[in-house]
């Protein structure tokens, strides 16, 4: 490390060579590569990670024992770094854990992967949260070292979903099982390779217990991220035949680490796709052709909701469409002014399917096996809603799912992204759960749209269906966003203030009324998106302030 003096004499030699006005640029600049690159996830730390003079001073406030459990190529003596001190570090092959770990003693084992560092505080952040959290498993957050040794990279995770789970290993490779729930279910520990054998006990316990919780913030740094996924794939497939749940085959993403389920669809159930119209025949007329021409599942009806159109080649093209192909019906639906909840509960109505799509009239379908791909899940008795992914015309995203919170309601994920812009780190592109998607396109079995009473018809316009999804999640249904359900939704991107005074006055009332209705669950925050990241920017970035836990 440079001293004073030579950090003196480098800079006089700089001014020389470059001049003031350069070295000043010159200073700035790198100041602000400093702020922007090097320092803000240092900000964070700073603001919300427990302080290790805190954790000293706590730390016998606990008396729970741990046992690390480490990959026996692992170095021991770098997990002798913890604060707290009541825990065992045993380095073992995970193909031998099933013999060894038969008569361990400790409250909770700890299953550390390769290339991971443990914070010196993750033990006593992990006694602080199991004494409020009743739980079998426990995974928390982590972030990478640099080439330089600086942690970087911050990976903070969603609370525990089921979809995400089989769709990417989102939880990483460490994990703690409380040691009484894994003896009673010893053969968690049978038959594991030696390679992604963390994954393959999280899913077995995942197949086992529903008591699993997310620590959100960070508690270990990743050195290397490597995935095997010949043996993840090989991983699924054991869990899936062991739940006895069809599929005709899992296939790679679009990133590595990334996975593709295609369930067995169940008989030839009827989908009735409910499309709202009031004029915009152009729209209506791309939407319709591309259902007709492009959809494999042939099973459907499109039932098309007139609502107070005004030309007349709307209604020649209702009478024409209802003569080329008799799976096309328009019902009339008379109604002083706009109301999309009453006009959809009254296509749902009208419908004859088990199954409703709720389709806008501004969508082009790009998916053939859009269908199939909603309906593989929705057939599932866990799953209320499937969502789809939605671009606008020039391909960057319109909606990938939606967050309660952001921008203090709800707002569309990763809006205005470009396809040159995914990353693996993002979640754009793998089936997940997710608190919300939108009535744009999305499916639903009729019977439960019916149960809940479909759209709340008090909410005319906005909020209807992110309402809709929140009561379907309060019915403890999971609402699954499909990426690999593709359309084009021809909305507007600049959509503007509502423009008259009668309008703002009936936003306004929907939006108390929404706000009022769900303010505890606003106030908790989405559980499948991270308290540490901003809620006033639709793609995830890092809250730098203080953050209450």
């Amino acid at each position: 490390m440079s001293t004073i003096k030579e950090k003196a004499k480098n800079f006089k030699q700089s001014i020389k060579q470059n001049g003031v006005k350069t070295e000043i640029r010159r200073i700035k600049n790198y100041i602000k590569y400093k702020k922007t690159v090097l320092d803000e996830y240092d900000e964070w730390i700073e603001l919300n990670e427990i302080k290790e003079s805190f954790a000293k001073e706590n730390v016998n406030k606990f008396n729970y024992k741990y046992t690390l459990i480490v990959d026996s190529n692992e170095d021991i003596e770098k997990f002798q770094n913890q604060i707290y001190s009541n825990y065992d570090v045993i380095s073992i092959k995970p193909s031998n854990y099933y013999e060894k770990l038969k008569n361990i003693e400790s409250d909770f084992c700890v299953f550390v992967g390769k290339n991971i560092r443990l914070l010196s505080i993750c033990l006593f952040a992990m006694s602080d949260f199991i004494q409020y959290n009743e739980c079998n498993l426990i995974y928390a957050d982590n972030d990478f070292i640099n080439k330089e040794g600086k942690r970087v990279n911050p990976d903070f995770k969603p609370h525990f979903a089921y979809d995400n789970i089989l769709s990417k290993n989102y939880i990483g490779n460490f994990i703690a099982i409380k040691t009484k729930f894994l003896i009673k279910n010893i053969d968690i520990l049978k038959n594991l390779s030696d390679e992604e054998a963390i994954y393959n006990i999280l899913l077995r316990v995942v197949a086992k217990t529903n008591r699993i919780m997310h620590i959100d913030t960070v508690l270990y740094s990743k050195e290397k991220d490597f995935v095997n996924e010949e043996e993840q794939i090989k991983i699924i497939k054991e869990f899936l035949d062991n739940k006895k749940i069809e599929y005709d085959k899992i296939s790679k993403g679009l990133f590595d680490g990334q996975y593709k389920i295609d369930y067995k669809i169940k008989d030839n159930p009827k989908i009735s796709i409910v499309i709202p119209n009031m004029d915009h025949l152009e729209d209506l007329n791309k939407a319709v052709d591309s259902i007709l021409k492009k959809s494999t599942y042939k099973n459907f009806e499109i039932i098309i909701v007139e609502n107070n159109s005004k030309n007349k080649e709307t209604f020649d093209y209702y009478e024409k469409i209802q003569k080329e192909d008799d799976r096309v019906k328009v019902e009339n639906f008379i109604i002083n002014g706009f109301n999309y909840s009453k006009i959809v509960n009254y296509g749902v109505e009208k419908s004859s399917g088990e199954y409703v799509i709720l389709l806008n009239n501004d969508i082009e379908v790009i998916s053939n096996d859009w269908i199939e791909q909603m309906l593989m899940y929705a057939q599932r008795k866990d799953i209320g809603i499937v969502g789809a992914k939605l671009y606008f015309s020039d391909k960057t995203i319109q909606h990938a799912g939606v967050t309660v919170g952001i921008r203090g309601l709800a707002g569309h994920k990763y809006r205005l992204v470009s396809e040159n812009q995914y990353t693996k780190d993002d979640s754009i592109n793998y089936v997940q759960d997710l608190s919300a998607v939108t009535a744009a396109c999305c499916m639903i079995k009729k019977k439960n749209y019916e149960k809940l009473l479909g759209f709340d018809e008090k909410l005319a316009v906005a909020f209807n269906d992110v309402d809709f999804c929140m009561k379907v999640r309060k019915e403890k249904l999971l609402i699954v966003y499909n990426p690999f359900v593709e359309l084009f939704h021809y909305e507007s991107k600049s959509r503007g203030q509502d423009d008259s005074k009668e309008k703002q006055k009936r936003f306004a009332k929907e939006y108390e009324l929404f706000v009022k209705r769900w303010r505890h669950a606003i106030a908790k925050g989405d559980p499948y998106y991270s308290l540490n990241y901003r809620l006033d920017n639709d793609i995830p970035t890092i809250n730098y302030n203080k953050i209450k836990k």
